[in-house]
């Protein structure tokens, strides 16, 4: 149990660093950009494992490694970062898919006319119906 905190954590500190760089936010942003667009799920984890090896092979981690120097040394491991970006991925398909969703009960809310008060039946002034069902005056 305390090996899952562990690691739950370290990739906690490492999503931070990737955000810390930029491109954890890009990835973010384009994973909320499929979601919102209402992109196949299959797209999740192929944009994860690209933005891994992107960031893997890339982006220079020197700047940030005095901030977080164990989630920096998990970061130098190409699995571990391909990892990160999957949840990454994944959480931001997830936002916008619920941001398309909001966006969408806000366009029906506003969309809908505002109910018309009904005339009341007594302004109207009755007719008397003789018998045979059809209005005399």
């Amino acid at each position: 149990m305390i090996k899952l905190i562990r690691f739950v954590g370290l990739i906690i500190q490492s999503i931070l660093i990737e955000f810390l760089h930029v491109f954890g936010l890009v990835a973010f942003l384009l994973a909320a950009a499929l979601g919102y667009f209402r992109a196949p799920s299959w797209l999740v984890p192929i944009v994860g494992i690209v933005c891994g090896i992107v960031a893997d092979k890339f982006i220079d981690q020197t700047e940030v490694i005095a901030l977080l120097e164990r989630a920096a040394s998990a970061n130098q491991r190409g699995g571990f970062l391909v990892i990160v970006y999957i949840i990454i991925v994944a959480v931001g398909y997830v936002a916008g898919a619920y941001a398309r969703g909001a966006v969408h009960r806000r366009k029906i809310a506003q969309a809908t006319p505002s109910p018309v008060a009904k005339p009341s039946p007594a302004s109207k002034p009755q007719q008397k119906r003789n018998r045979s069902g059809s209005s005399k005056a």
